[in-house]
């Protein structure tokens, strides 16, 4: 049952999916023309705060932390434009913020943008520029991104593309996500480890019924829920802590589900009871 529902963060334009950080506040993203991005207290002690972009704004989509190490994570913002470059925050004097982590998001910030190769390698770059037109040709309007283990996830809807950064080997590879029942576009993208399996979930934007897809540690490609008939985007896909609630919204109608399965257990333990859809790649 739901134990309380109010606004936590107002004023804002088009927030999409955004994300968590690693103290457990939300991360906002404006996908609007002259978006910012807002941290959230998700109990509302605290007001919102907008994060430190150096005065850029944008068409921000999603946040993603990789906080290999606790002291010093780093974060990661994509823009849904079609020269949307990905963007690297690393805070800077981070050993201040130790006591409250909430103004790590806040302080002085390093921005750098991803560079893709054509031979398989990746680098970041504080040319604004030089990264926008590297985003046009190999990585247009990425969406949801998230981060596990050592390795960056993120999707664009325009090539219906999945991109995995390598973040110690500094490689990347790209798959398809046209498998599946994806009418629409990937939109936002989360990762849930099991006990003997790794899923990769999908939202979707503007198919005629836009659901939740998933892409196993194999592969191989399932749906696990399909909207109404009539396009909308599902978007703001998260997670319980248990693994056994998962929540999307359908931006346009402003309709929020929670899903669980049937026999209790988490979505993370064992093989779901999905369709399945045979799987290219790229």
């Amino acid at each position: 049952n739901t134990l309380d529902y109010r606004m936590i963060l107002e004023g804002t334009t088009w927030n999409c999916g955004g994300g968590r950080t690693p103290w457990n506040t939300w991360v906002s993203c404006e996908e609007s023309d002259n978006g910012e991005v807002y941290q959230v207290d998700p109990f509302g002690v605290r007001p919102p705060e907008k994060v430190n972009l150096d005065s850029r704004t944008g068409k921000f989509e999603s946040f993603a932390a990789d906080n290999r190490d606790p002291v010093n994570p780093v974060f990661f913002i994509t823009e849904d434009r079609d020269n949307g470059a990905l963007i690297r925050l690393i805070p800077l004097n981070q050993n201040n913020n130790e006591n409250d982590p909430w103004s790590t998001l806040h302080g002085n910030m390093w921005l750098s943008f991803l560079l893709l190769s054509d031979d398989g390698t990746f680098r970041w770059t504080s040319n604004h520029d030089e990264a926008r037109a590297n985003a046009k040709e190999f990585y247009p309007h990425s969406e949801g991104i998230d981060f596990y283990g050592s390795s960056l996830y993120f999707v664009c809807k325009g090539i219906r593309t999945l991109f995995t950064l390598d973040m110690v080997a500094g490689t990347w590879e790209q798959s398809s996500t046209t498998s599946g029942l994806f009418q629409g576009q990937p939109d936002q993208v989360q990762r849930i480890i099991g006990d003997s399996r790794d899923m990769l979930y999908f939202t979707e934007e503007g198919g005629e019924l836009a659901g939740i897809h998933a892409r196993d540690s194999e592969g191989n490609f399932y749906t696990v829920m399909e909207g109404t008939a009539g396009e909308d985007e599902t978007t703001g896909l998260a997670m319980s802590p248990d693994g056994k609630f998962m929540y999307v919204a359908f931006q346009d109608d402003g309709v929020l589900y929670s899903i669980w399965r049937k026999d209790g257990m988490p979505f993370d333990g064992h093989p779901l009871d999905v369709k399945y859809h045979s799987t290219t790649t790229r």
